[in-house]
């Protein structure tokens, strides 16, 4: 036993004579030629070490290389691609003889990577591997009988070797990645990293920062895991990860964001926790979240179940101070179809929430797809607008006794011009959406609309909204309409078919307005080109049908207005009777065309309580005055809305002038139609104007002239 130590003792003296005599004899600096030959052969390019190339004796057989750099062609913005400040490696010496290769803690000290791409397209990458036709011609042709080798022992294999690295510590380094094709610049302006004892089957701990910019925006990150590393990569896995960032430019400001994981690897599942806290614009936000991740050994599906995701949002231009949103879902993504599905969905935005489900397939336009439902949607209470009833504006007193001057429009309020810009529709063109959403309560404008169900389709460009059904104020409401932004201005086509809606609380809800009341229903079915303000109004053409039943017009009051013609017939002054100003009708019906920015129509009308009423006329929507002419006529009895004064006039059409503006419209009883307009009113007034003739004239009355003049007075009264 004492010899085979002796023996083992006298190896090992033996080995570290030579290598105390390798080491005094051989200056590894004499190599500077030969390496740079070698790399000069290989790449092409120069390799220049300026430092000492030195050995390392203890505790393991090692070199030391100082201020190497690796030369760039002419014409790139720095002369090195490569450059370094000191590299160390060692080797332990005893494994050697058991075909084991035991490299020791590799070291990098101030390494710099420049890698630029020309205007040209040209990279100091290119070319990399050499031109060594040129070298290969110049040397002399090779024996055709290749050199006789050692034949391997029958039987036996070469022996493998075992390598093991010690670690890896990069410090100090740094890198510049420039493309001025792009105009492009990418920059880390620090990296340390360190990487413990690399060996298959074990934990090997990593970490590192690094601090840099892309263009304007600067960022740096810092983490650290556990890495085990097996001989097939994809069964490699980290554990224990944890990472922090944050990014700065002007546009946005990431204070920081976190990321940890309990493990990553594939076929396993991993538990992952972030956050995000910075500001954006005028915005901050504070965002956290959770999912578990799990991705299959072929990489092909990769599934997050259990995502909760909540941001905090503040800022001025929010409708809201602070605004709280929230996101669940199961997601799953296919990389062979490049489509993502989230099932299970549930998005909130303070009060408001949705839930259902939706799909995106990547493409050059991303295919979104969703069904979406929410129980109630209040955006008057979200955006912080009243939601009591409106109220109707402050009547005015009655006068004691109506005016028998014609009822002049009020003072028009100074408008502003109707705008002719266009909205931008372009982002329309990058859109590929197509959906369902059901709402069961929708509160808008102070306006309440249930069971809402809409259909729409955005197409690069082109919306087809295909159905949208409601349920409205006891009636209900169903549209369909496109929209063209493909072309400009934009071309649209809506239909709408409102039945059997209750009008007056609609119209008080909508608009503070008490004139209209009774149950309505409207047909629409226009198209258009332009969506400005403007073009809206005279672009549009299409019908408009409206049909109301048992209700009334409110602000006018009809049998006054025919009390007031009796009364003018009489020379008199009507009576005053205290009435509400409105005018009950059991059928209001009326068809509008629209074009050029008219709005005309000639079949109004109006069935009321010993009434009929029609009207024909047109407003202009531009300007939005008002030219419509009433023809009441008086039928049945006295019974209802008047009493028995308007009875005297049965048969009797009386015309009414309709003026002014939409903002203040006026209404005119005109004498002078409704006198050439009734056969019997006219003759009527034609023997009293004579009467009263003779009265004035006496004995003249009969002259011949002065009955000429008589006659032409009367005939310019009834034409």
């Amino acid at each position: 036993m004492k010899k085979l130590l002796y023996i083992l003792l006298g190896l090992v003296m033996l080995v570290v004579v030579a290598i105390g005599v390798l080491v005094a004899v051989i200056n590894p600096n004499d190599f500077k030629p030969l390496i740079a030959d070698e790399v000069k052969k290989a790449t092409g390019r120069e390799l220049v070490i300026d430092g000492d190339i030195s050995w390392r004796f203890w505790p393991s057989l090692g070199l030391s290389v100082e201020k190497l750099a690796f030369k760039n062609p002419q014409g790139f913005a720095e002369p090195n691609m490569l450059k370094l400040d000191r590299a160390e490696l060692s080797v332990a010496v005893m494994p050697l003889m058991s075909n084991t290769l035991d490299i020791g803690l590799v070291s990098l000290y101030g390494a710099h990577v420049f890698i630029q791409t020309l205007p040209n397209g040209n990279s100091n990458l290119d070319g990399l591997t050499g031109d060594t036709s040129a070298a290969d011609s110049q040397a002399e042709p090779a024996s055709q009988t290749p050199a006789p080798t050692e034949p391997a022992s029958e039987g036996q294999a070469p022996a493998a070797w075992a390598i093991s690295i010690g670690g890896l510590d990069v410090v100090d380094a740094s890198a510049v990645v420039r493309d001025d094709k792009i105009h492009t610049v990418s920059e880390i302006s620090q990296l340390n990293l360190h990487i413990g004892k690399l060996a298959t089957g074990a934990w090997v701990p990593v970490e590192f920062d690094i601090a840099g910019k892309q263009n304007a925006m600067a960022f740096s990150a810092k983490g650290q895991m556990e890495a085990m590393l097996e001989k097939v990569a994809m069964d490699s896995q980290l554990r224990k990860l944890s990472l922090s960032a944050s990014v700065n430019d002007e546009n946005i400001q990431l204070e920081n964001l976190s990321l940890n994981a309990d493990q990553v690897a594939l076929a396993m599942p991993a538990a992952l926790t972030f956050s995000a806290k910075g500001s954006a614009n005028d915005m901050t936000f504070d965002t956290s979240g959770k999912a578990s991740v799990l991705v299959d050994k072929s990489i092909e599906n990769i599934q997050a179940t259990g995502i909760d995701i909540s941001t905090l949002l503040a800022g001025a231009s929010l409708p809201r101070p602070e605004m709280n949103i929230g996101l669940k879902a199961d997601a799953a993504f296919n990389n062979n179809t490049q489509k993502l599905t989230l099932s299970q969905l549930v998005a909130s935005l303070d009060e408001l929430a949705v839930d259902g489900s939706a799909s995106v397939a990547l493409a050059d336009i991303p295919a979104v797809r969703f069904a979406l439902h929410s129980s109630k949607i209040d955006l008057d209470a979200f955006l912080g607008n009243s939601t009591k009833a409106a109220q109707p504006a402050e009547s005015k007193p009655a006068e004691t006794q109506p005016s028998s001057a014609p009822n002049e429009p009020a003072t028009p309020v100074a408008k502003a011009p109707l705008s002719d810009v266009e909205p931008d529709l372009s982002a329309l063109k990058g859109l590929d959406v197509a959906g369902k959403i059901t709402i069961d309560e929708l509160v808008a404008n102070n306006v309440k609309v249930s069971q809402v169900n809409t259909v729409f389709a955005v197409n690069r460009g082109k919306l087809d909204l295909s159905q949208f059904d409601a349920k409205l104020y006891g009636g209900s409401v169903s549209a369909k309409g496109t929209l063209d932004a493909t072309v400009s201005p934009a071309r649209y086509g809506v239909t709408k078919d409102i039945k059997n809606v209750n009008v007056q609380p609609l119209l008080m809800d909508a608009a503070n307005q008490d004139i209209l009341s009774g149950r309505g229903s409207i047909d629409v079915n226009v198209n258009g080109v332009g969506l400005s303000e403007k073009r809206l109004r005279t672009g549009m053409t299409g019908t408009v049908a409206i049909n109301f039943a048992d209700g009334s017009i409110d602000g006018i009051n009809i049998p006054e207005m025919i009390r007031e013609a009796k009364a003018t017939l009489k020379g008199q002054r009507a009576e005053y009777v205290e009435e509400a100003r409105q005018t009950d009708f059991s059928a209001l019906t009326a068809t509008f065309n629209l074009g050029k920015g008219i709005a005309s129509t000639r079949n109004m009308k109006m069935e009321a309580p010993a009434l009929r009423i029609r009207s024909e006329g047109q407003t202009n929507l531009v300007s939005e005055d008002l030219d419509f002419d009433v023809f009441v006529s008086v039928v049945g009895t006295s019974k209802g809305q008047g009493g028995k004064d308007i009875d005297e006039l049965k048969d009797v059409t009386i015309p009414v002038a309709i003026g002014g503006t939409w903002q203040a419209p006026s209404y005119n009883l005109d004498v002078k139609a409704l006198l050439t307009s009734n056969k019997v009113l006219e003759e009527k007034v034609r023997k009293e104007a004579e009467r009263g003739l003779e009265k004035l004239l006496g004995d003249k009355a009969g002259d011949d002239k002065v009955k000429n003049v008589a006659d032409k007075l009367l005939k310019d009264l009834f034409n």
